[in-house]
């Protein structure tokens, strides 16, 4: 069975790996990128103190700011250095048929060492579940959209070679999780009664 999922993984991170193309290179990298959302984010904090009290708004940012800073951690330390599945790109074999995204002349992005889970789609999952709960509400796609963020940033990490497709279905559940626990004792500390 381990073998059999294995061999799928690897089956469909060289076939998501081998759509690239160099514009396609660029934007996935740009899209894997930390800085470039933000806005986004910045965004997403101004729409929860318009639609919350100034109270629960501030409960709400220090929860996210847990929440994230928690599925990080625990992706980086609870996973990825006791689990130390090598990454594809650290593969022996795999590593040579996978296509890596060229920095600069002669230097290609691997990633770390090791890649289960991965911390792109925990922390994005994290940051779009918990906006998600908060929002739902008051803007109708909101959810939609958010999750389709989290996928796409997800998605950038198996086309840049860095990441299994488990790495990033686990990196999703731990994040949703984690985000789940959080707005949970979000809503019990800042007395949120209204329905989600």
């Amino acid at each position: 069975m381990i073998e059999w999922i294995e061999k799928i993984d690897q089956e469909l991170l060289l076939f998501i790996n081998g759509l690239y193309t160099p514009f396609l290179d660029e934007v996935m990298w740009a899209i894997s990128g930390k800085l470039i959302w933000f806005p986004l984010y910045l965004f997403l904090f101004i729409l929860v103190f318009r639609k919350t009290s100034t109270k629960q708004a501030v409960w709400f940012v220090l929860f996210g700011f847990l929440a994230v800073g928690l599925a990080d951690f625990t992706a980086t330390f609870g996973f990825k250095e006791m689990i130390a599945r090598y990454r594809p790109s650290h593969h022996l074999v795999l590593g040579d048929m996978l296509h890596f995204y060229e920095m600069k002349p002669g230097e290609f992005y691997k990633g770390g060492i090791h890649g289960f889970v991965s911390g792109h789609a925990t922390n994005s999952f994290a940051i779009a579940v918990m906006f998600s709960l908060r929002l739902r509400r008051h803007y109708k796609y909101i959810t939609a959209l958010l999750i389709f963020w989290a996928i796409l940033v997800s998605y950038s990490r198996m086309h840049l070679g860095v990441h299994y497709p488990t790495d990033i279905i686990g990196g999703a559940i731990l994040g949703t999780t984690i985000s789940l626990l959080m707005y949970w004792g979000y809503k019990k500390v800042a007395n949120v009664k209204q329905p989600e």
